[in-house]
């Protein structure tokens, strides 16, 4: 299965799919169905790993995407019509929901981070904190520093990420003027890190440096609800406050949110249910 991975997934994607074939190929394993091929993968194979997945107490939407994962193999097999006929719900796959629970990192969390972390680990929470990088985006930054310095120093009002995006693609992320002095900070305390080092995150390999990342994290406090995912909830919340008060609809300002995360102009209620919703209805309780 992992031979069929899709050339055209992201980094972090193709890594949670080599996960699923993993575990796909345990099960088989243990059911003995002997060499398990996307080619010759059955209907009752794949029904017997979802059940096994669901007793293991393993997420719906985990489970939705590992089967996702399992179509992309099919897929590469030439196996894309039969794929798309077995629907997840003859698989027993279950029902779940895009409504997201997490909120934007708590201020004092945050604080205590930022205050007890070495300068190289505070440029990489600022960096995701004040231009909403994805982790990967963040560890790659150093090949764009400089660039988005000049942008923010001559008061640009976006910039260019294109290193470390989800399946390449490039995007213009919007710096509000009110958040660029802090952008631009962020960047510059960055810079003063790659100046006395090759790489923003020291690590021999991409794998090693998300692995360093989140345990430097997580030793800070920034874990759980308080991720690194929690900093981009955190970007969000400000552009989208930003648009709000600078006259957009709810609609055109979550369209330009989704753009600046990387989600595209098209996903703003997703944007919503999954980045701000929480924190909204939190403060309302």
């Amino acid at each position: 299965m992992a031979a069929s991975l899709h050339k055209g997934a992201a980094t972090l994607t193709r890594q949670k799919m080599l996960t699923t074939f993993k575990a796909f190929a345990a099960h088989a394993k243990q059911r003995r169905y002997g060499d398990v091929d996307p080619a010759t993968v059955t209907e009752k194979q794949l029904r017997n790993y979802v059940g096994a997945r669901i007793e293991a107490g393993i997420t719906p939407r985990t489970i939705q995407n590992e089967v996702s994962h399992l179509r992309r193999a099919l897929r590469g097999a030439d196996r894309g019509d039969w794929a798309d006929a077995v629907t997840n719900v003859q698989l027993g796959v279950p029902a779940g929901t895009r409504i997201g629970t997490g909120c934007v990192v708590d201020a004092h969390v945050l604080a205590h981070a930022l205050e007890h972390a070495p300068a190289d680990t505070r440029a990489w929470i600022q960096l995701e904190r004040c231009l909403g990088l994805r982790r990967e985006e963040m560890i790659e930054s150093h090949k764009s520093l400089k660039q988005w310095e000049a942008a923010l120093s001559r008061g640009q009002s976006f910039i260019t990420i294109r290193h470390g995006t989800k399946g390449g693609r490039v995007r213009d992320t919007a710096i509000p003027m009110p958040y660029r002095t802090r952008a631009l900070d962020a960047v510059r305390a960055a810079l003063e890190v790659v100046r006395q080092r090759q790489y923003l995150v020291d690590a021999p390999t991409a794998r090693a440096a998300q692995k360093q990342v989140h345990d430097r994290f997580a030793a800070l406090g920034l874990m759980g609800k308080d991720s690194g995912h929690a900093l981009r909830r955190a970007f969000c919340r400000d552009n989208y406050e930003h648009y709000l008060n600078e006259g957009y609809s709810v609609k055109e300002a979550l369209a330009l949110c989704s753009r600046d995360l990387g989600h595209g102009e098209g996903r703003g209620r997703w944007v919503w249910n999954n980045y701000l919703r929480a924190s909204y209805e939190q403060q309302q309780t």
